[in-house]
């Protein structure tokens, strides 16, 4: 069983996600609720790993009174995650290609485009970061590593809180990727549960290749520690251009379909 997870994990799947398909694969047609208790998933989650499933060609609904799910033969379901995944390389070479015209078309330094600003004071980060997660509409997605500008402090929390109340009526989505810190487990989650909010869609995984934050799909910033000069920790670039926007929210969701809940986590820091 734990062999056969780890290789589906491999090939894409989550573990959840993994979980369900050899439920799925060993009772031919179940429901949601049967799978949850074989599987010991959430009931919370279950349809959200089904629906991902069926998304990824692994799963299909069977109609009726009770809504019953059966898996797809596993070879016909890795032909559709092949298909997937090419789909995402086609779309990622031609994200490559309007990068590359960008490139070829960048003005002289001295001339700063329009489009793009650079911030290197910590009170201006903060400000700009607050700026992109107001103007957003629709969603939210941001990499949270080390080092962080904002201090965790009750004050912080309760403004955060008041803002995502009113973000969420208006139907907006925020979700936030953690880099886990392996040296300081015990505090990382603390600070964790102490300043994220439960609404938000939350996920921890091992490494993240830097800090950012992307409004809808209008403008990102980029944080780097800046090796350049060591007076300055960081340097933030924005970018309002959707060229860039669309290339980054690829690399998100791909570190995103690899990560883990802070819950699970916590879990398995418990075990």
């Amino acid at each position: 069983m734990e062999d056969m997870i780890s290789e589906l994990l491999e090939i894409g799947l989550t573990e959840y996600e993994a979980k369900a398909y050899l439920v799925l694969l060993k009772q031919n047609v179940v429901t949601a609720t049967e799978i949850t208790k074989i599987s010991n998933i959430t009931r919370g989650r279950i349809y959200d790993i089904l629906n991902l499933l069926i998304e990824k060609g692994f799963c299909i609904t069977i109609p009726g009174t009770i809504k019953k799910f059966q898996a797809v033969d596993p070879e016909v379901a890795i032909n559709n995650l092949l298909e997937l995944h090419k789909k995402k390389e086609q779309r990622m070479k031609e994200t490559a290609v309007k990068l590359h015209e960008l490139y070829d078309n960048q003005e002289d330094t001295s001339s700063p485009l329009d489009y793009i600003h650079i911030l290197t004071s910590k009170p201006s980060m903060i400000k700009k970061h607050h700026e992109l997660d107001n103007i957003s509409k629709e969603i939210v997605r941001t990499f949270n590593k080390g080092p962080y500008v904002e201090v965790l402090d009750p004050a912080s929390v309760m403004d955060r809180s008041a803002f995502l109340e009113e973000s969420l009526k208006k139907g907006k989505i925020e979700k936030s990727l953690y880099e886990i810190d392996k040296y300081n487990t015990d505090d990382f989650i603390k600070e964790l549960q102490f300043f994220i909010d439960p609404r938000e869609e939350i996920r921890l995984c091992d490494h993240l290749p830097m800090k950012m934050i992307i409004s809808d799909n209008n403008a990102v910033m980029i944080s780097l520690r800046n090796n350049g000069n060591p007076k300055l920790k960081l340097t933030a670039m924005i970018v309002e251009h959707s060229d860039l926007t669309d290339a980054l929210i690829e690399l998100f969701d791909i570190y995103w379909e690899k990560a883990i809940p802070l819950d699970e986590y916590i879990k398995n820091q418990n075990q």
